[in-house]
């Protein structure tokens, strides 16, 4: 019965909007930022790299304090100010006429988008039916893959046709539509489990999702070679648009988050999140072996497969093992550890690239995979094994 509870409801197909809006307005900076610095401000190399991972850094520092009120103050005050937070700040760039003006800019964008990021999560979280969980955060997860999909190509667009001026107003406008998506968002925040307690390091970090943590951690941690440094591969092995690795990938997660999400609901994560490890360990294995398009395309597919089952399925689990009133906590200790993997994985494997190439740096990946599949068996599989074990 459970199974047939309504998942499409209006909460949940606005949340899911907000979150389209407001990852399609931090898409649209993503791949147009390094040329405002480089091309504007004069900024080097090492600039661009300094004022790009300020964002990600803020937001695993603020991550912790934004579940934390969730929690104690509530899902939609903190998501308000949250939103009108980071379209100032988008507004804001406008204006920046220096480097260190832009740095600091991207360190308070850095803050809302911590803040609005992981309350977006957390609502969907709450409107999502219990035993479709797994579905409906996989649906979710969407929204994020249709703004990577659409935006940095969307936010190219507009500044080769109309210049940064016009790209940052655009960028404020569609994280205005956020907030006002998010206005028409009305539900009962659960209050099961709410106690007074004082203030401790568990108010801002869930202790029961380390291990999910853990392995969405050393995820992140490849996946930031494929942020950092797929570009410079796809120009090494002469493809000229290396963007498409983004597209054929973002095709891939449309596809496979549903599957992914359903088969958990279903049959729980033990028999679905070895196929994701093996396809991500895969999709490294290709970059290493590919000199042309094929196996760079189906390196992305193989990427898309991977991460679109891994991801969501360690969303759900997270999730299913907290109290409704820890579900900010949760969400804020998971997205930390994952921005904290890719800030990592993008300069640990910049320096092994720098030392052994990319091809055997992206091959170094494949075997990193080994780490979170691990912990997977060893925390999260023998959880699920005694569940099943109980119940039978």
């Amino acid at each position: 019965m459970n199974g047939k509870e309504p998942l499409w409801t209006k909460n949940f197909m606005l949340i899911c909007l907000t979150n389209l809006l407001l990852f399609g307005s931090f898409y649209f900076l993503l791949p147009t930022l390094p040329v405002f610095i480089a091309e504007v401000l004069k900024g080097d190399e090492s600039k661009i790299g300094l004022i790009i991972g300020a964002l990600s850094l803020t937001a695993v520092l603020v991550r912790p304090l934004a579940g934390f009120l969730l929690d104690a103050v509530g899902r939609k005050q903190v998501l308000f100010f949250a939103l009108i937070s980071f379209a100032l700040a988008m507004g804001a760039y406008n204006f920046v006429n220096s480097l260190v003006l832009l740095f600091l800019l991207r360190v308070l964008h850095g803050i809302a988008w911590g803040f609005a990021s992981t309350g977006a999560g957390t609502i969907a979280a709450d409107v999502v039916p219990p035993a479709r969980r797994g579905e409906g955060l996989g649906y979710y997860g969407l929204s994020n893959t249709l703004a990577m999909a659409v935006g940095p190509s969307l936010g190219f667009y507009i500044l080769n046709h109309a210049g940064f001026s016009s790209l940052f107003i655009g960028s404020f406008l569609i994280a205005v539509l956020a907030w006002v998506s998010m206005l028409g968002i009305s539900y009962q925040v659960p209050t099961a489990g709410r106690e007074r307690r004082g203030i401790n390091l568990e108010s801002f970090v869930e202790p029961k999702v380390f291990s999910v943590s853990g392995i969405m951690f050393f995820i992140a941690v490849v996946y930031g070679g494929i942020i950092s440094f797929i570009t410079l591969l796809g120009k090494e092995i002469g493809i000229a648009n290396s963007g498409s690795y983004f597209l054929i990938y973002a095709l891939v997660l449309l596809f496979i988050r549903p599957y992914a999400g359903n088969a958990f609901d279903k049959k729980g994560p033990l028999k679905i999140m070895p196929l994701g490890f093996a396809a991500i360990a895969l999709s490294f294995v290709l970059l290493f072996l590919a000199r042309g398009i094929l196996l760079f395309a189906l390196s992305a597919i193989a990427m898309g497969i991977g991460f679109g089952i891994v991801q969501p399925t360690a969303m759900a689990m997270a999730i299913n093992s907290v109290a409704p009133l820890r579900r900010g906590a949760a969400n804020g200790t998971i997205l930390s550890a994952f921005d904290l993997g890719i800030a990592v994985g993008s300069f640990l494997l910049g320096v092994l690239a720098k030392k052994v190439g990319l091809f055997y740096m992206y091959l170094s990946c494949s075997f990193i995979v080994i780490i979170p599949f691990l912990l997977f068996y060893l925390t999260e599989a023998n959880k699920y094994r005694l569940k099943i074990n109980n119940l039978n």
